[in-house]
């Protein structure tokens, strides 16, 4: 029993499921890239902050690892390393995928 298709009788329901499956994907690669993007952003800014933190708290003769751990705290970060370079503090953080590394001194 075979039978002929002669129309196209439904063919725009196909055509139709298949081009919102394209722009809900698209739509949900932007918004992925946007917050891969955001979450550099902010790892950048916490590790900024986090490197000032820690060397103003050394000038001032504090612990500066843990103000700059306080600081990336703050900031929803987390401080992965905290080193001193050369008489500057060397801070590197992680926000989600992110990871920043920033360096200050006196």
């Amino acid at each position: 029993m075979a039978r002929v298709l002669d129309d196209d009788h439904g063919s725009a329901t196909v055509t139709t499921a298949g081009i919102a499956t394209a722009v809900v994907s698209l739509a949900l690669a932007v918004v992925l890239i946007g917050v891969r993007t955001a979450d550099s952003h902010r790892a950048r800014v916490a590790a900024d902050l986090s490197a000032v933190a820690a060397a103003s708290a050394l000038y001032r003769g504090h612990d500066a690892c843990e103000w700059g751990r306080t600081t990336a705290g703050h900031n929803g970060a987390e401080v992965t390393s905290c080193e001193f370079v050369a008489g500057d503090v060397v801070v590197a953080v992680r926000l989600r995928e992110a990871e920043a590394t920033a360096r200050a001194g006196p």
